[in-house]
């Protein structure tokens, strides 16, 4: 909805006027949570703990990384960041850039940090019972794209169809697949590292 009453430009340019040194920093390094080191970790540890949860990130993140990168590098490629779009307000000096952040220019569309940390914390939460923990997953991924567009990285409509895509894939893929991995549920690696 605010897409579509605001348009992305504008949400961009008010939350660049919202700025201070403390969402700075907090912003800067929460972003990394959507590196795809973040999720190469991720899937380590889980296969480690139990097979069958490492083969659902495996093929998750594959299919979430495989759709997005195929829209950004092909489909919308010359899709421009708001660095571009900004490029004017940045030189005067008026727009708010966080320091050690570098700018990108190219591959707005969709936002792969998005896609990533959605997947993780979609695929987290269905490995849990506890809605504390799945509220606690949410919130750390909205504030992870939300990051993106503080960072001046993407802008909203990308980060919200990262984190369709994110959502989407892993979900169909868990589904689809359930039934398959369930055999390897009791199989656990940690008996190696004891």
């Amino acid at each position: 909805m605010l897409i579509f009453i605001f348009g992305s430009v504008s949400i961009s340019s008010w939350i660049n006027t919202h700025h201070n040194f403390v969402l700075d920093s907090f912003f800067k390094y929460l972003t990394h949570l959507g590196d795809g080191i973040t999720a190469i970790i991720l899937i380590t540890i889980l296969l480690i703990i139990r097979l069958d949860y490492g083969f659902y990130a495996i093929i998750g993140f594959s299919l979430s990384s495989s759709i997005t990168q195929f829209l950004k590098r092909v489909v919308f490629k010359d899709t421009m960041r708001p660095s571009v779009y900004f490029n004017d307000l940045i030189e005067q000096g008026s727009w708010h850039l966080v320091d050690g952040v570098q700018l990108h220019q190219l591959y707005s569309f969709p936002s792969g940090h998005t896609t990533s940390i959605f997947s993780i914390c979609v695929l987290l939460s269905l490995f849990t019972n506890s809605r504390k923990i799945k509220y606690s997953l949410c919130f750390i991924a909205i504030l992870t794209g939300l990051s993106r567009i503080y960072l001046s990285q993407h802008f909203l409509v990308d980060v919200f169809a990262g984190s369709l895509i994110g959502f989407s894939a892993v979900i169909i893929s868990y589904f689809i697949l359930n039934h398959k991995f369930s055999r390897f549920s009791k199989i656990s690696l940690l008996k190696y590292f004891k």
